[in-house]
């Protein structure tokens, strides 16, 4: 797969190109045309910009700058064999001249002569070894010579270097990619039996919405492996959301057994108890991963419904409005002002139940507009949705 970046950083290097500091002297009259090509190339007018450069360096031929923008003009144009022999002749002059060894580089690989252009990227790298630009050709070219470990060094580098480049980040999640699916690969070709190659099987049966499959796969993974809280809170939930709540807690339970400090499946367990009535057994649990592990938001929202339950219904206020301000999903801060709203009735707040009804309400109808947006889109663009309703349970990890 070959990218194509060469521009931006190409408008980057005629910002210093356009007033060189050359190690001989340039009569006037090149520097003016040189100039001139810089402005021509600026243009789009590539033609004229590689006369002007072809001319500055017949009159100064130790002018390396003049070299890199012919070199960067006829990459422009296509022609990379000329911008390879370009270039060449501008590193021959000033051999650390900032941006010639990366479009060198650039140009080979278009050329699909990977070897030529990771010597040549490697020299950039090394040379500027901040630019994010380098690091990530120099990514991109180990991802299409198959060395991935260090594709995704590299692409790692210029991900830190400029995190809001969205260019990087799609050539980082390539290289990653083609490494999981390589780790995979091999993993299989060692031992086609092992429980870790049920376990990938099963995280790609939930991702393609397959549960049913996944049960299947995540039980052969506990069968087959040493024990592991983790295979079980997996199991429990593709179980809970078929609708298998007794089998899912079974599991969670299972987890808890194995390891009683995994926060995530006590958090399970306990969410999947009020969700079966047994709000007196899931309150502990609850609490205790809320003391433990603030990152499973959803825990205060479980924790209201428990409370509600148990008639504490101070406590489920308190907590129904700490899940409101968490930022969870719709849904569930739907679900926590209907709940809100119920609990102010039962203590004789009415002002604030109608209050909290209003937003459940105000979110209920942006909720159903759109799903009818998206109903409307489906049906100009002709697609249909065949997805089947689900029964209500966790969040896929």
């Amino acid at each position: 797969m070959r990218s194509n970046h060469l521009q931006p950083v190409f408008l980057l290097l005629l910002l210093f190109a356009l007033a060189p500091a050359a190690s001989f002297a340039q009569t006037e009259a090149s520097l003016a045309r040189f100039r001139a090509g810089t402005e021509a190339l600026q243009s789009h007018q590539v033609e004229e910009a590689i006369a002007d450069f072809e001319q500055v360096t017949r009159e100064s031929p130790h002018f390396a700058e003049a070299y890199l923008n012919l070199g960067l003009a006829y990459a422009q144009q296509g022609k990379n064999e000329e911008a390879v022999h370009a270039l060449e002749k501008a590193l021959a002059i000033k051999p650390a001249l900032r941006g010639a060894h990366l479009f060198l580089a650039i140009s080979e690989y278009k050329l699909n002569r990977l070897d030529p252009a990771a010597a040549a990227i490697h020299k950039e790298t090394a040379l500027s070894a901040s630019d994010p630009g380098a690091w990530m050709w120099q990514g991109i070219i180990e991802l299409e010579q198959k060395h991935l470990p260090a594709a995704v060094e590299s692409l790692d580098k210029a991900a830190a270097l400029n995190p809001g480049d969205v260019d990087i980040f799609y050539h980082r999640g390539r290289a990653a990619l083609a490494l999981s699916r390589q780790s995979y690969e091999q993993m299989f070709k060692l031992d086609p039996h092992s429980w870790h190659v049920h376990q990938v099987l099963a995280q790609g049966d939930v991702e393609s919405d397959r549960d049913a499959d996944a049960v299947e796969q995540y039980k052969l993974a506990i069968a087959a492996g040493p024990p592991q809280s983790g295979l079980h809170v997996a199991l429990g939930s593709s179980l809970w959301r078929l609708g298998k709540l007794e089998e899912a807690q079974t599991e969670f339970e299972s987890a808890a057994r194995i390891d009683p400090d995994d926060s995530l499946g006590t958090y399970k367990l306990g969410c999947l108890l009020v969700d079966r009535s047994r709000a007196a057994e899931a309150k502990p649990l609850l609490e205790k991963v809320l003391a433990s592990d603030p990152s499973l938001v959803k825990t205060t929202y479980y924790l209201g419904r428990a409370d509600a339950v148990l008639g504490q219904d101070h406590e489920a206020v308190r907590y129904f409005k700490e899940s409101i301000t968490a930022n969870l999903d719709a849904e569930t801060t739907q679900q926590a002002w209907f709940q809100l709203s119920r609990v102010y009735r039962r203590l004789g707040d009415l002002p604030a139940s109608e209050d909290a009804a209003a937003r459940y309400r105000e979110l209920e109808q942006k909720t159903r507009t759109a799903q009818e947006e998206k109903l409307s889109q489906r049906n100009i663009t002709g697609d249909r949705d065949t997805s089947i309703p689900q029964p209500q349970g966790p969040e896929k990890e």
